[in-house]
């Protein structure tokens, strides 16, 4: 048997997905997540954070991408 990371389980390839920022294609595990949205800020009067919902999705960035942004 090989060695047995934290992050990784047993089996095949994980899938394939796009950074953001640069369009490479990198594996999931070793994608980071990034949250894109629209956020509420506190100072606009009369709104209230926890009745509003803006749509999010998830999107992900490559390592060197979430590096040189400071995402990790």
């Amino acid at each position: 048997m090989g060695k047995k990371w934290g992050h990784y389980k047993a089996g095949g390839r994980s899938q394939p997905v796009k950074c953001i920022y640069c369009g490479r294609l990198v594996p999931r595990i070793k994608a980071t997540v990034v949250r894109r949205g629209f956020r509420v800020d506190s100072k606009i009067p009369g709104i209230d954070r926890r009745r509003v919902f803006l749509p999010s999705h998830k999107a992900y960035a490559c390592i060197s991408c979430a590096k040189h942004r400071g995402l990790l």
